[in-house]
């Protein structure tokens, strides 16, 4: 069922709400114009979006990486190759369906991994009673008529519907959220009905923005603002119009944390909340390779083998097919998990100390005598530390042990048409091999190397037709 929300002023009143938590106190043109795009598919690779400039690849990547999440299940490359346009259209419907619902779940700290995410269409299928995130009220920003383009910059020729203003000015953002409508649905089902039947308006030019602040609406600008933790901090960096984390984590997760780490973490007397479980896409970040974040388990052991890949710029998405990629919910990589909280630098120990924050987050036995017992046999030559290997063949068996495969296939996308080989997009495939000590950086291939090691250690990969760049 679609209702309409109220009237013209509580119209204004959102959409200026929404657009200070996006662009900040004022916004710059030229940064507006960057993400005035909408969600364009590629006619050189099916299934990939385009990103016509920099900036909106923090909602297009993430989209990007729930797609093809859904699309991997059912289709191998050669069908998606194929696929027809009608029902990728509905199967972009269906993702920017679920990513709504997403942010209507609720996270709590001490969910863990083990919860197995449900798509909507899939719990309306398979249950009479939905869920409750798929239960409204869903609040959509959409534009019922198109645009007047700006008499400012009149061309000699028609510019396409989807690409921002070439000289972009104040009038475009105004007259932008000046025509914003809002609409509220009360299930997934019918919000779903409507992407599908309306879903032109988010290929046409805005149609990003209109899904970005879809989602905010949906969500809740007081929640998104609470767990950004920054009330004064904007989604979109107000000087070089990249998403920040916030906002990624937001799309991702569900969740606006600006932390990349797993539940609470303590930083200078602040109980500061990152990610709360295992999300149905992962991400990974070069910047964790340069030692300036420390990405946790549950981003990095998403349900399904999808990644989010972030340069220093840019954000693109890597895939598999191979289910084996998933590490599966066990005891021990709960543990390694935990281990992982305390090895604050990512070195693969930890301070002998904190052995029993470890167990007692495990559930396992903290008594003192048996804490000491561990210490010496885990630590017998005194220097203070517990190593992780020795820690995970102390309380598991090997039979207990998640190892992922030593050869695999992934695939990258990444939207930028410049990025690609003779400025077309295409899924570059590459061979990963998992090697027993540590794998040579070389010009060609560091850039991916380095991201991807942070996951697989001692990784090599071959790519068979073209090197894809990260930015």
């Amino acid at each position: 069922m679609l209702m309409m929300t109220e009237g013209p002023t509580r119209v204004a009143d959102a959409v200026l709400e929404v657009s200070q938590l996006v662009w900040g106190p004022s916004i710059r043109p030229e940064l507006f114009a960057r993400w005035s795009q909408g969600f364009i598919f590629s006619n050189d690779e099916r299934t990939a979006l385009i990103q016509t400039s920099g900036g909106p690849c923090a909602v297009i990547a993430p989209v990007q990486a729930f797609l093809l999440k859904n699309l991997i299940s059912k289709y191998q490359l050669s069908q998606l190759r194929e696929i027809d346009s009608t029902i990728l259209d509905q199967h972009l419907a269906a993702t920017l369906t679920e990513m709504l619902c997403q942010c209507k779940q609720p996270s709590t700290l001490g969910m863990h991994s083990g919860e197995k995410p449900v798509s909507p269409t899939e719990s309306l299928d398979n249950s009479n009673t939905p869920s409750r995130r798929d239960q409204g009220p869903f609040e959509i920003a959409c534009l019922d008529d198109p645009l007047p383009q700006n008499s400012d910059c009149v061309e000699t020729g028609l510019q396409e519907p989807d690409q921002p203003s070439p000289t972009p000015s104040a009038k475009d953002y105004s007259l932008f959220h000046s025509s914003v409508r809002l609409r509220q649905f009360e299930s997934a089902h019918s919000l779903q009905n409507y992407l599908e039947t309306h879903l032109d308006k988010y290929k046409a030019q805005y149609g990003v923005l209109l899904f970005l602040y879809s989602v905010l609406l949906t969500k809740g600008v007081k929640a998104v603002r609470e767990e950004i933790g920054d009330h004064n901090e904007s989604l979109i960096d107000v000087t070089q119009g990249h998403g920040g984390q916030g906002l990624i984590n937001l799309l991702i997760t569900g969740r606006a944390s600006a932390y990349v780490w797993d539940e609470e973490k303590d930083v200078g007397g602040l109980n500061l909340v990152g990610v709360l479980k295992r999300p149905v896409v992962g991400f990974l970040t070069r910047l964790e390779h340069l030692r300036y974040v420390q990405v946790g388990w549950y981003l990095k052991n998403p349900t399904n083998p999808v990644w989010v890949i972030a340069s220093e710029t840019h954000l693109t998405v890597l895939f598999s097919w191979s289910k084996k990629l998933v590490t599966p919910d066990s005891e021990v990589e709960r543990a390694k998990q935990v281990f992982s909280w305390y090895d604050t630098e990512g070195n693969r120990f930890i301070q002998k100390e904190k052995l029993k924050d470890v167990l007692e987050k495990l559930n396992m036995c903290t008594d003192d005598d048996f804490i000491r017992f561990m210490m010496n046999e885990l630590d017998p030559d005194n220097i203070g530390v517990i190593l992780y290997h020795k820690f995970v063949e102390a309380f598991f068996t090997p039979e207990q042990s998640y190892t992922p495969p030593d050869t695999f296939i992934v695939y990258h996308y990444n939207g930028l048409e410049s990025s690609c080989p003779l400025g077309k997009i295409a899924y570059a495939e590459g061979c990963v091999t998992l090697q027993e000590s540590h794998v040579g950086y070389t010009p060609a291939n560091s850039e991916f190397l380095t991201c991807l090691t942070t996951k697989w250690p001692n990784l090599d990969i071959q790519w068979a037709s073209f090197t894809p760049s990260l930015n």
